[in-house]
Parts: structure tokens; C-alpha cells; sequence
């Protein structure tokens, strides 16, 4: 028999105050484990922490997994609950997760000078190994070796590794039944839809739907948010509508990186949800940038620590040399973080809304659609022939079964094309 519309808005109030109960103790663990030592983290000691499980992580998951192990683990400055919601908020935020928790650690132990000094050691190590990659990419001998045959290996194994990630994200976010509709519509949005509004329409789409859904009723978001985070807020929105509006081709490259960091106030879902954006953005006559480019970047970043949105170095260096690379990073980065900071300070507010996290799980549905739509793009262009089906059969043994590291994929594929050459065949 279903409950009275009265007692399923008083249980939704008990569990909202149960929850904002559960966010303040957390909200008070994660102050009482970075203030109420005597020896806090120095910012050089942050620094060099952050930049070395950097370097070593391959992934956000493997960032995030790294740095737990050191501060909740090794040095016991942020209690497990404490961590679990620095990893929650970053889910629930734009932009790469791995960056956005290491953002919110140095936030947490020393406030707005640490979250930057987290950022940038976050970032500088793939930053810079995935610029190397740029300008060795414009030499005549990458140009050579680089064939067609193998590119087509790379992209298969891409494909593959998005599939597996997509068929992992469905199970986990796509459960509900609005969730599923979600999800399919945002495939059926993107395929027919080929303009950066379409994107933040769907998205926009997908939280008010879970919004209005929520079975609580009459109950308030309410922030106590001060004038510097609306003009961050403001400052954000208008990025958006940037990234959003349509463009005459003139302006497409003077306005390049700030559509790039509207275009990351959308992404949702990992790196690669990131493929269709950044598509968008960056494969346009004014870039001089072609699907080739643009694919074999996808394919150069997991070889690179960091999350997969490292290609964002890749792209400024080709269009602008190290001046974009290092602009295009922080038009990517920098907005996501000061959303993810602005996001902790309220996590007790904005966690205990039910209507807001009903919100968010669509959301998180819909964004399942980018993964859908990256794996058919990149398929398109593969031929279909038996060689490429081998290479489809392997690569998702690697990684659905054998859970091997991404480069040890690319590494096998690549000696299998050389062993192949060597032995006589054309590539």
C-alpha cells in the first residue's frame, strides 16, 4: 500500500536532517584533522607529495586511490569519512575528479594557498610530458612512423577501453527507471545534435527532470553564499553561455579558451565524456586541427600519467605552441577546481537537499551518453576487417578481465604492428 504523501515528505525531512547531521560531524572531522595538529602540512611538503603520486598515477582512480593511502592511511590527517566525502563532492562537480580531490586535500589542510599548490602539482606532471609529446608529434620522423595502419590499432584499442568504462559507469549510475530514459535520450540527443547547446541543454535537461521528480516537496536549498562566489558563480554561468551560443567562424579562435572553460563546466563523467566537447571545439577549420590530430591525442593520453582530459596540453601546444598549452590547461583546470572548492565550503547545505542529489543522479545518467557516442565516432572510422576485430577481442580481455594497465595494451599492440613490419608485411 503506498504511504500518504504526508508521511513520505516527513521521512524525506528526517532523512534530510539525518543527512545535514552527517555532513556537519564530517565537515567537523575534516577541520579537526587538518587544524587540530601542531605540525601542518607544509606547502612545500603538499607540493612535492601531490606532484609525486602525480607522476605515478595513471588515471584519476589511481590519484585518488594514491592519495588516501598517504593522508588517511600513512600520515592520518583526514579521517577515511572525511576523504570518502572530498571523492563524493568531486563526483557530483564538473571536471576531473583525480585533480578536483587533490584540489579539495590541499584546500582542507591549508586552505585557499593549498588548494593551489595541490592543483598545480596535480597537473604539472602530464602538463608537461603530454607537451613533449606535442612538439615531438610536429617532427617529420613521428609524422613518418605514425601509420595508418597503426593509428587504426590505437583507435580500437581506445574504442574498447571506453566501451568497458561506459558498460561500468551504466551499471553503477543507470538504475532508475528516469535514469534510463536519461541515458537514452542523451544518446539520441547527441547523435542527431552537432552544436556545443545541444550539450548543455541535455545536461540542464537531465537535472531539472531528477529535480522535479524528488518525491520531498517544499523544501529549500538554502546558502549562505557570500559576494565573491556569485561573481565565481556569475563568472562560471557566462562561460557556459559562451561555450553554448553559436559563433561566426571568425570568432572561433579569439574566443578558444574561454569556450574551453565553459566547455568544462559540462563535463561530466570522466575524461571521456570529454571527446565530443572538446571535438567540438577543438577540430574546426580555425584550429587547423583534423580528426587524425585529434584522435591520436586520445590515444597518446593514456601513456601519460594524469587524467584523460591531459590531451588539453596536447591541443594548445598544436594550435598555439607552449603559450596555449600552458593557457588551455588553465582555462580547463582552474574553473572546475574553484567550483569544486566553492562546492566543499557548502557540502552540508547541498548534500542534505534530497530534490538537489535526485538532481545530480540523472544528471550522471545522462552523461553515460558521451561514452556511447565516443565509442561510435571513433569505430566509424576503423575498418572492418578481422586484424581490427583480434585487436578489439584483446584489448577488452586487457582490461575487462586481465584489469592490465592501460600502456601495457598500447605497448603489446604497438610491438605486435613493429613485430608484423619486421617480418615483411606493409603496414
Amino acid at each position: 500500500m503506498p504511504l500518504p504523501a504526508s508521511t513520505v515528505e516527513t521521512q524525506g525531512e528526517t532523512a534530510g536532517r539525518r543527512t545535514r547531521r552527517r555532513a556537519t560531524s564530517m565537515q567537523t572531522l575534516t577541520t579537526n584533522d587538518a587544524a587540530h595538529r601542531d605540525d601542518r602540512e607544509p606547502l612545500w611538503t603538499l607540493f612535492r607529495v601531490v606532484f609525486g603520486l602525480s607522476a605515478l598515477s595513471w588515471g584519476g582512480l589511481a590519484l585518488m586511490a594514491q592519495l588516501e593511502n598517504h593522508y588517511v592511511e600513512r600520515e592520518a590527517r583526514l579521517s577515511r569519512l572525511a576523504f570518502s566525502d572530498l571523492i563524493a563532492l568531486a563526483w557530483m562537480v564538473p571536471g576531473p575528479v583525480g585533480c578536483n580531490v587533490a584540489i579539495q586535500l590541499g584546500h582542507a589542510l591549508r586552505g585557499r594557498a593549498g588548494a593551489w599548490i595541490a592543483g598545480i602539482a596535480s597537473v604539472l606532471p602530464f602538463f608537461v610530458l603530454m607537451t613533449v609529446f606535442a612538439i615531438f608529434y610536429r617532427t617529420p620522423l613521428v609524422r613518418a612512423a605514425a601509420s595508418r595502419t597503426l593509428l587504426n590499432h590505437f583507435n580500437v584499442v581506445l574504442a574498447t577501453l571506453i566501451a568497458v568504462t561506459w558498460y561500468k559507469q551504466t551499471r553503477t549510475l543507470v538504475r532508475a527507471p528516469l535514469e534510463w530514459c536519461a541515458a537514452v535520450l542523451g544518446c539520441a540527443v547527441l547523435f542527431y545534435a552537432h552544436s556545443a547547446a545541444a550539450y548543455v541543454a541535455m545536461l540542464g535537461a537531465a537535472f531539472a527532470a531528477g529535480w522535479l521528480s524528488s518525491s520531498v516537496r517544499g523544501k529549500r536549498l538554502t546558502t549562505s553564499i557570500t559576494a565573491n562566489d556569485w561573481r565565481l558563480l556569475v563568472t562560471l554561468t557566462l562561460l557556459v553561455a559562451l561555450f553554448a551560443l553559436p559563433l561566426p567562424h571568425r570568432y572561433e579562435l579569439a574566443l578558444l579558451w574561454p569556450r574551453l572553460a565553459g566547455a568544462g563546466m559540462t563535463l561530466f563523467g570522466g575524461g571521456f565524456s570529454a571527446l565530443p566537447v572538446l571535438k567540438t571545439l577543438f577540430v574546426t577549420p580555425a584550429t587547423g586541427l583534423s580528426d587524425s590530430d585529434f584522435t591520436l591525442a586520445f590515444s597518446l593520453s593514456p601513456l601519460s600519467p594524469g587524467p584523460l582530459l591531459n590531451v588539453v596540453p596536447f591541443f594548445g601546444y598544436l594550435i598555439d605552441g607552449w603559450p596555449g598549452a600552458l593557457i588551455a590547461t588553465l582555462a580547463l583546470f582552474v574553473p572546475s577546481g574553484c567550483l569544486a572548492v566553492l562546492a566543499q565550503r557548502h557540502l552540508h547545505q547541498l548534500r542534505a537537499h534530497p530534490r538537489f542529489e535526485s538532481g545530480m543522479r540523472v544528471l550522471r545518467a545522462a552523461t553515460t551518453a558521451f561514452l556511447a557516442l565516443a565509442v561510435l565516432r571513433i569505430a566509424r572510422y576503423v575498418p572492418f576487417e578481422p586484424v581490427y576485430l583480434a585487436t578489439a577481442l584483446f584489448s577488452a580481455m586487457c582490461f575487462a578481465k586481465l584489469k592490465l594497465p592501460v600502456y601495457i595494451v598500447y605497448g603489446t599492440v604497438a610491438l605486435a604492428c613493429a613485430a608484423w613490419l619486421v617480418s615483411g608485411h606493409p603496414l
